[in-house]
């Protein structure tokens, strides 16, 4: 929701469904290639896939957007799993405003009801 809030400020159009990877094409971030796979890395939690991402995440984009993308990537994942565990919903404003963003970025695909359904 912010990329595309960003987006409009400044003018800017983004592939969001190339965020969850709905989409091929590229999003039109700067260093997008080496953030995803970055924060894929985090995700996963592959520890010598982190580091070897890390170090060319580093010599692309520099230490403080590494930084930077790890920290949020990673804030992420612990917010949404702590958000699953307890079976908190969205909100009703949140759930109305961002249909069309989920329904673009295939977000809804990795809902706790959509991976007990997949699942079981």
């Amino acid at each position: 929701m912010l990329l595309r809030g960003s987006g409009e400020r400044e003018g800017k159009s983004f592939n969001l469904p190339g965020v969850t990877g709905a989409s091929d094409d590229a999003i039109g971030v700067d260093s997008e290639d080496i953030i995803l796979a970055l924060t894929d890395a985090v995700v996963d939690g592959e520890v010598v896939r982190i580091g070897e991402t890390r170090a060319a995440a580093v010599a692309a984009m520099g230490a403080q957007a590494t930084v930077d993308v790890i920290t949020v990537a990673s804030g992420f994942n612990g917010i949404t799993r702590v958000a699953n565990a307890t079976g908190i919903p969205l909100d009703t404003n949140t759930e109305e405003t961002t249909v069309e963003m989920r329904r673009d970025t295939g977000i809804d695909e990795f809902a706790e009801a959509s991976k007990a359904v997949r699942f079981v």
